[in-house]
């Protein structure tokens, strides 16, 4: 696909519903963490103005998807006219159901662990009418049960699968760094090929992790030439969107941004 085709978009964040609306001449689409509220006045025009991307939670691929689960999804995805739909490559929920982790961890990269994904994410797409692509989650520590590298895992997965690949460079960023390696060398490691969209985020200290991880702050501009070195190696891309979904964002970081990844991409 040429590169001019590609849109360069935002996460819906409802407290700034009126600065998005205001800069649709900027921002190309938005992408959908929470369903809508019932007394958003925005929503309405959203809806009408923009390309609205499904990135909520469906549930995660080591099981299959509960009915109910894909029934909703699906009802947001023909809601917002999706194209596509997200959904993070993570093992939030032991296969026990006893216990829950509370937030996006990656699975263990195992061939049975690749086998349910697979099965999983064919019977996803299929229920909700669908392709899918799938988000890579960092590791804050080390595993070292892994039968295969990240990358295999996911190559074989998008080959099995039919999904593809929704490349996050600030979680590439934290793999790497937690990895103890070089960013560029790890992003090599991916099939970049495979990649439908792209994230670009930006990282905060956090205390109880003692050091960085994602949050609702702007990009720095090492990331932005991260992103742009990713956007180069991604052929297929499609879409790149700036991650930041809180109510800390605050009037004036989304338009910002977005302008800032247009000018670093040469979008």
């Amino acid at each position: 696909m040429a590169r001019e085709t590609i849109s360069v978009g935002a996460f819906y964040n409802p407290h700034l519903g009126a600065e998005i609306l205001a800069r649709g001449d900027l921002i190309g689409h938005l992408a959908m963490a929470d369903p809508p509220e019932k007394d958003d006045p925005y929503f309405p025009q959203v809806r009408e103005r923009f390309v609205l991307l499904l990135h909520d939670y469906i549930g995660q691929l080591a099981d299959p998807i509960p009915v109910h689960a894909a029934e909703r999804a699906r009802r947001l995805a023909d809601l917002y006219r999706s194209p596509w739909v997200a959904e993070h490559c993570q093992c939030v929920v032991t296969q026990d159901g006893r216990h829950n982790v509370d937030y996006v961890f990656p699975p263990i990269y195992t061939r049975d662990m690749l086998a349910r994904y697979i099965a999983n994410a064919r019977a996803l797409q299929e229920a909700i009418g669908r392709p899918l692509v799938l988000e890579q989650i960092p590791r804050y520590f080390r595993i070292d049960l892994d039968e295969m590298s990240e990358g295999r895992f996911l190559r074989d997965f998008f080959e099995g699968s039919g999904a593809t690949f929704l490349l996050d460079v600030a979680h590439a960023w934290l793999q790497a760094r937690y990895q103890g390696r070089p960013v560029r060398e790890y992003l090599l490691e991916l099939p970049l090929d495979q990649v439908t969209e792209l994230h670009i985020a930006g990282v905060t200290d956090y205390s109880d992790l003692g050091g960085p991880w994602i949050g609702p702050v702007e990009p720095t501009d090492e990331m932005l030439d991260l992103a742009a070195w990713a956007f180069e190696r991604t052929p297929r891309v499609r879409a790149v969107t700036f991650d930041a979904f809180s109510t800390l964002l605050r009037p004036g970081a989304i338009p910002r941004t977005v302008e800032r990844i247009r000018r670093r991409l040469g979008l």
